[in-house]
C-alpha cells in the first residue's frame, strides 16, 4: 500500500507562520526577496574549528538547533519522491474559513500540513482549517481522499488532538469520527479523511507519543505512510495505484484525442444528427483508460509472485479469523492459518497434505487431471471452502458486495439517470416487481412524442439462502439478490416519452410511462453484463419449435 500511495500523492501544501523571515525592514517601495526560515548560521564552535567550512553545514544539522521547521529540508524530502510541496505563509489576521485563500488552496492538495500555533493563536486557525477540510471531504460530492497533518512544537500532542477531536465531533457528529486507540488518540479518521498530529521535536516527558515525533527529513516518508492508511485495503491499494498510472499517462491519453481529429468528429456529428454523437465519447475515453491500466499494471496488479505471497501472508496474520463452526473443521493437526495461506496463495495446487485428516469436514477438495494439474473437485466443496475462509470475515455479505462491484456500474453523476439496456427499476404501482431493461441504448436517445415501447424482463427478489443470478447495491446501500429468468413468460413492456428520470428533494429517481405508472431507478449493470443478459434472452426466444419423436427427445436427454 505504501508504494501505491507513493505513486499517487503529487501535491502537498504546508501552512506555517514562520516560513519567511523579514530579515530587514524595507524602505517604502523597496522589494525584498523573502528568505526561508529555519536555516541558522553556523555556530561559533563550528566556525572556529580548523578545516571546517561553516557554509557546508547541512540543513538537517541546522534544523536540529532551530525552534521552527527547516522548510527547505521538508521540501527536499518530498522532492526526492517527486512530490510538489508548496509552502504557504498566511498573512497576520488572515481568514481560514471556507472562502479564504488558504482554504481554497488546500482543497486542491492531496495532503495538507499545518502548524498548530499560527501567530500565537493556540490552534484556533489550524483547528478551523483541519475541521473545514474534513467536513468538505465528508459532505461534498465528489468526495475526495484527504490527509491533514498537524505538525507542531506543542509539548503535549494529546491536548492538540483533543481540541481537534472536539471540533470534528461538533461538525460531523460523534458517530462519524473515529479515534485510533493504538495511536494514543493522535489519529482521527472519518470515511474520507485522516487527521494526524505529529511533533516537530521529541518530548522525553511524554514517551507515549514517541512514535509521532518526526524529524523534517523524514516527514515525506511519514506522510506517504499515513496516506497509505487512507486506503489500507488490498483492492483500495490497487485502485489508488491505477489512478496514479492514469495520471502519469495523461499526455499520452490526450495525444490519442488529438486536435487534428476535431474536423473529422464535427463532420461525423453533422452526418449522424439528429442523433447525439457525444454519447460515444465515454466509450472512446474509457477504452483508452482501460488500455493504459492493462498495459501499465502488467500481468498482475498485485506484483510478482513473491510480492503477492507476502501481501497475502501479512493479511492473513493481521486480519484473517479462523471459523469456530465445527461443521467447517479442516482436521486435527492442521494449522488453520497455514491452511488459509496455502489456499489463498496456491488455489487447488495446495502445498500441504490435508487428505484424510481426522475430523476434517472439507477434505477431498481437489482432484488431479490426466496431465497432473489439479482442480477443485466440485462446486459443493468450493462453496464450503469459501464459507470456511469467510465465515468470520463477513460471510455472504462481503461476497455479495464483491459480486455487485464486479457486475454493477457505479453512478458517479448524482443528478442524471437514464433508461436503457442494463438498468434495473422497481415498479412503484401494482405488483412492485423489479425489472431489467433490455432496450438497446440507441433506442433510448431520442423518443417519439407519443411514446416508444421499452422491453423489460421481470426479476424475482430472492432470500439469502435461495439461488440468484445478480447482486446489486440499491440506492440505500443494501444488497439486493435478484434472479433473472430469460423467458417470454417474464416479458413486460411499457411506453415512455422521456428516458430521463426525475428527482424531487434529493429523493429517489423516478421514470414515468405514458400511462403515468412510475418506476424507481435501482441500479445499472455494467455494459458486458447487460449485453450478456440480452444475449441470453435473445437465445431463449430464438429457439425453433420441432415436431419430433418423443423417444428421440428422451434419448437426447439421456446421460
Amino acid at each position: 500500500m505504501f508504494r501505491s500511495a507513493e505513486e499517487y500523492v503529487q501535491t502537498v501544501v504546508l501552512v506555517d507562520d514562520h516560513i519567511y523571515e523579514d530579515r530587514r525592514r524595507p524602505t517604502p517601495g523597496q522589494a525584498v526577496t523573502p528568505k526561508l526560515a529555519g536555516r541558522k548560521a553556523a555556530t561559533k564552535n563550528l566556525a572556529s574549528t580548523p578545516g571546517t567550512d561553516a557554509t557546508s553545514v547541512s540543513d538537517e544539522q541546522s534544523a536540529e538547533d532551530s525552534d521552527e521547521a527547516s522548510f527547505d529540508v521538508v521540501q527536499n524530502s518530498f522532492a526526492k519522491k517527486r512530490i510538489i510541496c508548496s509552502l504557504y505563509q498566511p498573512r497576520v489576521g488572515a481568514s481560514f474559513g471556507s472562502q479564504s485563500e488558504v482554504y481554497r488552496l488546500c482543497t486542491t492538495a492531496d495532503v495538507v500540513i499545518v502548524d498548530w500555533n499560527l501567530y500565537s493563536d493556540l490552534g484556533v486557525n489550524a483547528t478551523k482549517l483541519a475541521g473545514g477540510l474534513t467536513q468538505q471531504s465528508h459532505g461534498e460530492v465528489p468526495q475526495q481522499l484527504r490527509l491533514v497533518l498537524i505538525y507542531t512544537l506543542q509539548p503535549n500532542l494529546g491536548d492538540v488532538a483533543s481540541k481537534v477531536y472536539d471540533d470534528l465531533v461538533a461538525r460531523l457528529g460523534e458517530d462519524n469520527v473515529e479515534v485510533e486507540s493504538e495511536t494514543n488518540g493522535l489519529v482521527l479518521t472519518t470515511e474520507f479523511c485522516r487527521v494526524v498530529v505529529l511533533g516537530k521535536k521529541e518530548n522525553p516527558n511524554l514517551a507515549e507519543f514517541s512514535d509521532h515525533y518526526v524529524p523534517e527529513k523524514h516527514l515525506a516518508d511519514r506522510t506517504i505512510l499515513e496516506f497509505s492508511r487512507l486506503s489500507s485495503g488490498l483492492l483500495q491499494g490497487i485502485a489508488l495505484r491505477s489512478i496514479a498510472k492514469l495520471r502519469s499517462n495523461n499526455r499520452r491519453i490526450l495525444a490519442r484525442f488529438s486536435e487534428n481529429l476535431d474536423a473529422a468528429f464535427f463532420t461525423h456529428r453533422a452526418l449522424v444528427l439528429p442523433e447525439e454523437p457525444f454519447e460515444s465519447v465515454p466509450d472512446l475515453l474509457s477504452n483508452e483508460l482501460r488500455a493504459v491500466l492493462e498495459d501499465t499494471l502488467a500481468d498482475s496488479a498485485l506484483g510478482s509472485a513473491s510480492e503477492i505471497r507476502q501481501i497475502i501472508e501479512d493479511w492473513c496474520k493481521r486480519e484473517w479469523l479462523e471459523p469456530t463452526n465445527p461443521a467447517l473443521a479442516i482436521g486435527q493437526g492442521v494449522d488453520a492459518q497455514e491452511f488459509a495461506l496455502d489456499v489463498l496463495c496456491n488455489g487447488p495446487e495446495l502445498e500441504g497434505d490435508y487428505e484424510g485428516k481426522t475430523g476434517s469436514q472439507i477434505s477431498g477438495l481437489v482432484q488431479s487431471n490426466a496431465d497432473g494439474t489439479r482442480i477443485w473437485k466440485d462446486d459443493s466443496r468450493k462453496r464450503k471452502l469459501a464459507k470456511y475462509l469467510l465465515k468470520n470475515m463477513g460471510g455472504e455479505d462481503i461476497q455479495e458486495r464483491l459480486g455487485a462491484l464486479m457486475s454493477q456500474r457505479m453512478m458517479y453523476e448524482t443528478s442524471v439517470r437514464k433508461l436503457h439496456l442494463g438498468v434495473i427499476v422497481k415498479e412503484l404501482d401494482g405488483k412492485q416487481r423489479y425489472r431489467l431493461c433490455l432496450q438497446p441504448l440507441c433506442d433510448s436517445v431520442r423518443l417519439d412524442s407519443n411514446g416508444d415501447t421499452f422491453l423489460f424482463c421481470a426479476l424475482s427478489e430472492r432470500k439469502q439462502n435461495e439461488n440468484f443470478t445478480h447482486c446489486v447495491i440499491d440506492p440505500t446501500g443494501e444488497v439486493l439478490r435478484l434472479k433473472y429468468k430469460p423467458s417470454t413468460s417474464c416479458i413486460c413492456v411499457s411506453s415512455f416519452r422521456n428516458a430521463r428520470a426525475t428527482q424531487k428533494d434529493n429523493g429517489p429517481f423516478v421514470f414515468s410511462d405514458v400511462d403515468k405508472r412510475q418506476f424507481e431507478w435501482i441500479a445499472e449493470l455494467k455494459t458486458e453484463h447487460a449485453q450478456h443478459a440480452a444475449e441470453l434472452f435473445g437465445n431463449q426466444i430464438s429457439r425453433v419449435a420441432l415436431t419430433q419423436s418423443e423417444w428421440v427427445r428422451l434419448k437426447t436427454k439421456q446421460g
